[in-house]
């Protein structure tokens, strides 16, 4: 057993997904999920699923992303065991441990992976038209998903293990890929060389790239739980950056540029949040990633110290 917290959002989109709203109909047919557990919502369609998540919201209706999202995974070992009523169970146990009480649920499972799954989408305003309490929400899902397995014998997926140990693997191809980049092709050829694919999620509406993933053939992680540095939009002004500034490898640097990244672990939340988490370094073209980097201080910086470095003129008499 596996629980992974996802990113809240707005009810349409969130609920839409995992209902297959957005989703090839020829591929993801009615028979690839189905609902199997619920608490008040009028489950009928996907348009009264939404309008009954948004009439408790309307209690808050400045809580932004308000839905909800939890995905739980078990082991194929666990799969003969898995009948919709227990997983309902399970789910409903999970989100008591959680402290998601009060509030409108609904569960529902996937059928089309090689393995089970569902997805809990809950509303984030309770009935009582109070804010669900999530505080320290991934270390309380790490208790509740062990006290779970233990009670009920789960297997111990190595799923996650495997997670954890090639996560740092990734960070450091992508330190070293990202280097002096330019474009997102120059990045996707150096990392093919180290075995990673770079993905894309793009924006259902406009077809435009939001979001990117790598892969290594065997598991699949998106940049931000390798590191919040490895977003799709920080990523992209790097290389921005870079093409302004002409950033070239020079034959003259005695020692290799590295990136130094910190490594936060992909179950807890990033100490970097809103800043682009790149800094060039003044001194030898040392590249860090970090927070509170501003392009235009940097440059007007580098003015001011050209000018200081320039050589005065005599006059001759």
């Amino acid at each position: 057993m596996f629980a992974r917290i996802l990113k809240s959002g707005t009810f349409h989109d969130v609920v839409g997904y995992v209902t297959r709203q957005f989703h090839d109909p020829e591929e993801y047919t009615p028979d690839t999920w189905r609902i199997i557990g619920s608490e008040n919502i009028f489950t009928t369609d996907y348009a009264k699923m939404v309008q009954s998540f948004e009439a408790i919201h309307g209690f808050m209706p400045g809580k932004e992303n308000p839905a909800g999202h939890i995905s739980i995974s078990f082991d194929n070992a666990d799969a003969p065991r898995m009948t919709d009523e227990f997983m309902a169970q399970l789910a409903k146990e999970h989100m008591e441990g959680m402290g998601i009480k009060n509030t409108q649920f609904l569960v529902v499972r996937h059928l089309e992976t090689g393995h089970p799954h569902f997805h809990i989408v809950y509303n984030r305003v309770n009935m009582s038209g109070k804010a669900v309490d999530e505080r320290n929400n991934f270390r309380r899902s790490d208790r509740v998903v062990k006290a779970i397995k233990d009670k009920y014998g789960l297997t111990y997926s190595p799923l996650k293990q495997k997670y954890e140990d090639r996560i740092p693997v990734f960070k450091e191809r992508i330190s070293q890929a990202i280097y002096g980049c330019k474009s997102w092709d120059e990045f996707s050829r150096r990392l093919a060389c180290a075995g990673i694919e770079v993905k894309f999620h793009d924006d259902h509406n406009t077809g435009k790239h939001i979001g990117v993933k790598f892969t290594d053939g065997d598991i699949t992680v998106n940049g931000s739980k390798i590191d919040r540095a490895f977003t799709y939009r920080r990523l992209n002004n790097l290389f921005e950056f870079n093409r302004r500034q002409g950033f070239e490898q020079s034959d003259s640097i005695q020692q290799k540029p590295k990136v130094t990244v910190e490594y936060v672990p992909s179950q807890k939340p990033s100490l970097v949040e809103d800043v682009l988490g790149a800094t060039i370094g003044a001194v030898g073209n040392l590249f860090t990633l970090g927070p509170g980097y501003d392009p235009q201080e940097e440059e007007f910086a580098r003015n001011m110290r050209k000018k200081k470095k320039k050589p005065a003129i005599k006059h001759s008499h």
